[in-house]
């Protein structure tokens, strides 16, 4: 059993037809013909090459591999989706029989497989990777990863998306990634692993300049955006080319924006950034006043999402609306006792200091997705420690090195050149990289007297200096996804403290 989306048309031109026939329907007006008819996946490429010559080689390529999965790779018994284009609700059915042509139909309404249709569900009951992994413009492409098949089928009988929260391994090589976007129209992984393709561990400057580029030259687009969510988070690598011949424009004004917005290297730090010290828990309207109290204190929150049946926002529950129903009510229930007043949902892309305002007012601000299904919540304590966790790495390096210009302030300038290069008068002259090298000379690290192994402390401050490089370059990340870098530095500080004991913080 295998699943598939067969979208309606990019304008949803061809769903209501598809719906009320018991059939998906793959369009690509210009081929008339009857494609049963076709020996060989050549055929139909030939086939293409003369109802779309105008079309370069690569979308005809696109479309040949479509239209055969529509032809042969759908089998009787198959899943398929067809997400409505203006509603937010998703058809699901199964086929039920071999592809049809239909020769008295309007062009692109003839080329079929028949469905018995059997449920419509809101796109906010299927959980966002599978809901993101439908979002691909191609017309017909398969839902393979994360048990797609068995959660669509689920879906279809009982209304529920049951999930998946297994790890995925990420493509060998970007390649492979590509290839595979091709054939099944998207691909998901997490953003660590989207990065790691291109040898990068956290998304600078750089690492999104190299991403960018080489996402828009393969033309694929990533959902969500892939700079405004947390590194472990998962994302879908789509294929931009155009689902069939009347999707040109629509890709052109659509898609073809997102990859030119790639080329502008938005390095705002988004609300979806910030790092949460706990997955969101909530509460729905029907729960107990006590149970949203329970959680509340031994989870140590301070509020909770309201959301329905679909996990969607409709309210938030406080410390301070419990205490103030409490007063003018007797017998409150939850719903009695949620907030009159709190902050406007955020999403992920938005800009974090847009919401600032809210968070100090409030303490909080709900996350929600496309379909206001919550995903997370930004308190003030979460961006106290996003703060800590970005000064502290420049709170360290900053007194490290105030007391290597301490310990050498007396050290005659001669000795001081021998670190650098450049002309070196006195110890402000030296940035943090020249003290690798000045202390490797022998000369200057006897004047230092220092009770420690030459090459040890000098491969620390190489260390270290590296460490300064990679942070002082813009990263949505903050440095501390490097612990293993920020304990050195910690290290050598300590290692510094003894011998500079006079100095303190400033």
């Amino acid at each position: 059993m295998r699943a598939w989306t067969v979208r309606g048309g990019w304008d949803g031109r061809r769903e209501e037809a598809a719906l009320e026939d018991g059939a998906a329907i793959a369009g690509w007006t210009e081929v008339r013909h009857d494609l049963s008819t076709l020996a060989s996946f050549d055929e139909l490429r030939e086939l293409l090459t003369r109802c779309y010559s105008d079309e370069g080689q690569r979308t005809r390529d696109n479309w040949a591999h479509q239209i055969w999965r529509f032809l042969h790779d759908i089998a009787v018994g198959d899943f398929v989706v067809m997400p409505r284009k203006y509603r937010d609700v998703v058809a699901i059915g199964r086929v039920v029989g071999d592809y049809a042509y239909r020769a008295d139909a309007h062009a692109g309404y003839r080329h079929v497989r028949p469905v018995e249709w059997l449920n419509v569900v809101e796109r906010a009951a299927i959980s966002g990777d599978l809901r993101d992994s439908m979002g691909t413009l191609l017309t017909v492409s398969e839902l393979s990863r994360r048990d797609a098949a068995q959660r669509v089928r689920a879906l279809a009988e009982t209304g529920i998306d049951p999930g998946y929260s297994g790890a995925i391994a990420p493509p060998t090589d970007i390649d492979t990634l590509i290839s595979e976007v091709e054939a099944a129209g998207s691909r998901q992984l997490s953003v660590r692993d989207l990065l790691g393709l291109w040898g990068f561990g956290r998304r600078t400057s750089d690492a999104l300049e190299v991403v960018m580029a080489a996402l828009h030259h393969n033309d694929l687009v990533v959902r969500p955006d892939f700079t405004t969510v947390q590194l472990d988070s998962i994302v879908t690598v789509l294929s931009a080319d155009s689902a069939d011949p009347e999707n040109d424009e629509s890709v052109s004004a659509v898609d073809g924006s997102d990859l030119a917005e790639a080329d502008k290297h938005d390095f705002t730090w988004r609300v979806g950034n910030v790092r949460q010290q706990i997955a969101v828990v909530a509460v729905q309207r029907t729960d107990s006043l006590h149970k949203a109290i329970e959680l509340m204190v031994t989870k140590r929150l301070s509020q909770l999402p309201i959301v329905d049946e679909h996990h969607r926002l409709v309210g938030v529950v406080t410390w301070e609306s419990i205490a103030h129903k409490s007063l003018t009510s007797a017998g409150i229930e939850l719903w009695g006792a949620r907030a009159a007043q709190y902050p406007p949902a955020a999403h992920g892309e938005q800009e974090l200091f847009s919401r600032m305002d809210d968070i100090r007012k409030f303490g909080f601000v709900v996350i929600v997705d496309s379909e206001n299904v919550v995903t997370g919540i930004v308190t003030a304590a979460d961006l106290a420690d996003e703060l800590e966790a970005r000064v502290t790495p420049f709170m360290v390096l900053e007194e490290l090195e105030r007391r290597l210009r301490q310990a050498v302030r007396n050290m005659p300038p001669e000795l001081l050149r021998s670190g650098s290069k450049k002309k070196v008068e006195k110890a402000e002259d030296l940035t943090l990289g020249n003290y690798p090298y000045l202390l490797d000379q022998s000369a200057a690290w006897k004047w230092l007297g220092w009770p420690f192994e030459q090459q040890r402390i000098v491969e620390r401050l190489r260390d270290v200096a590296k460490y300064r490089n990679e942070i002082a370059h813009w990263n949505i990340d903050a440095p501390e996804d490097e612990p293993q870098q920020l304990a050195r530095a910690r290290e050598l500080l300590d290692l510094l403290k003894l011998v500079t004991p006079g100095i303190g913080k400033a």
